[in-house]
Parts: C-alpha cells; sequence; structure tokens
C-alpha cells in the first residue's frame, strides 16, 4: 500500500480566509527547552480554519435551521474515510467549478451515491515548498479558483458524502466585508454573512475538506482516503491529517 499526504504543511504564515485581520493564525512556542529543563514541551496556538480543515455545519448555520449533525463531533467517523473519487478539473484565478465541470469530469471517473469528491484544480502547488511559482498569501486567498451554486447542487443531487478542494475555501464568491456595527455587534471589526455554497452542502450533511494539497497525485482515480480531525467537542471546524491510500 502506498499513502498520498493531502494535507499542506502547516506554516506560521499561515492566512485565515474569513478572518485576515486576526493574527498570528498559528503560533508555536517552545515552552520547556533542552537542556536547561530536560525536556521540550511546545505550545501551538491556532485558529480552527488553519491549513487543511474540514466545516461542520454550525460553521454558516444556526441551531434551529439544522437538525442532526451540527458541530464537528456530530460527523460519523465512517463519513470522513472510504471511496473517494478526485476528479481534474483546472482552473485558474476566479475559476469557477459548476455543474458543467462535474458532468464532464465524472466522465472518466463515476461519481456515486456515498462518495467523497475531490477537486484537483491546480491551485495546491502553490503549498508546494519547492513550487519555483510560489505567490505570497494574498494571491491564492483573494484569486483562488472555486465551487460556484450549480456545481453545490449537483453534489447533492448525487448524494455524495464530501466535498474538497484544493483551495483554501470553498465558495468561488468572496462575500464582501460588512462592519459589524451593522449587524448589531457592540465589537469593532468586519464580519462576512453567510453564503449560499458552504449553506447548501452543510444543511445537506456533505461534510466540507478545504485546503488539500498533492491531489494531482491522485487525480483522475477513484482511491480510498481519509480525513482524521482533532477530537474537538462544541466547535465548527478543525485541522485535520487528509490521506490517501492506494493499493499499488
Amino acid at each position: 500500500m502506498k499513502i498520498v499526504d493531502l494535507t499542506a504543511p502547516l506554516e506560521e504564515d499561515f492566512i485565515v480566509a474569513q478572518v485576515p485581520w486576526h493574527k498570528p493564525y498559528l503560533e508555536i512556542k517552545k515552552m520547556r527547552n533542552m537542556p536547561r529543563d530536560g525536556l521540550v514541551i511546545s505550545k501551538i496556538t491556532l485558529m480552527t480554519h488553519t491549513g487543511t480543515h474540514m466545516d461542520a455545519p454550525c460553521h454558516v448555520l444556526m441551531r434551529d435551521e439544522k437538525d442532526g449533525i451540527f458541530y464537528l463531533e456530530d460527523w460519523p467517523l465512517e463519513q470522513l474515510f472510504g471511496e473517494t473519487v478526485v476528479l481534474d478539473i483546472p482552473k485558474d484565478e476566479l475559476g469557477e467549478i459548476t455543474s458543467d465541470d462535474f458532468e464532464r469530469a465524472s466522465r472518466k471517473v463515476e461519481v456515486r451515491a456515498g462518495d467523497i469528491v475531490l477537486v484537483h484544480t491546480g491551485w495546491g502547488r502553490f503549498d508546494r515548498l519547492d513550487y519555483e511559482g510560489r505567490k505570497n498569501w494574498d494571491y491564492v486567498v483573494d484569486k483562488r479558483p472555486g465551487l460556484v451554486l450549480s456545481g453545490a447542487e449537483w453534489l447533492v443531487k448525487k448524494k455524495v458524502k464530501g466535498y474538497g478542494c484544493d483551495t483554501i475555501g470553498t465558495q468561488h464568491e468572496q462575500y464582501p466585508l460588512v462592519p459589524m456595527e451593522a449587524q448589531g455587534y457592540k465589537e469593532e471589526g468586519f464580519v462576512r454573512k453567510p453564503e449560499p455554497v458552504h449553506t447548501l452542502l452543510l444543511k445537506n450533511d456533505i461534510v466540507l475538506f478545504e485546503h488539500l494539497t498533492n491531489l494531482d497525485k491522485v487525480a483522475n482515480r477513484r482511491i480510498t482516503a481519509g480525513f482524521f480531525p482533532l477530537a474537538l467537542r462544541g466547535v465548527e471546524a478543525s485541522p485535520i491529517r487528509a490521506l490517501a491510500f492506494l493499493d499499488e
């Protein structure tokens, strides 16, 4: 068996698209050191959407809008592992992933009910430390391709159990930031209103995996894959270790 790591390497300059003004997104501090303390202990501080991660419905939905699966721990482990189709849908800056794209790509690898569907756009190349054309994070976030509503509706119709992509977020359209004060908050800052792609997929219990990498190594294939979060409770997301298991 060969294992392909689909997880982007964590670095301290990671940007979390939803809250770009809150830094640091990932901080690693040595609390104990050798030889002074006789052992090494590190403290890691990170946001739940840092790097390769998964979303739960409470990311964009209120409790009265969603029965059943709501928090991270509500996802059955069986839904995070199993038959996975990796579709090759190349996209450049601000490219839209549509239902027509899924129709064409699925002619090469059939998508079945209960599958996890991953999309290789080529955007994951920016996570390669050895990639010569690596862009800054503003470019990676603001110019990424993404899923539009017709594509999300296609996935719901196919009854897939998960969707993932090699971009830092799922949806295509970047919904504008609005002042928190205008939304009735007392705090200063900005927030985004929930958008329809996340809402539709998570409301239909389709788990979302974001910021995958190395999908070029498994594109146009049916594989077995697993997406393993931290065992957190009562939260909307978690960093994951995403792995593809190949029988070769």
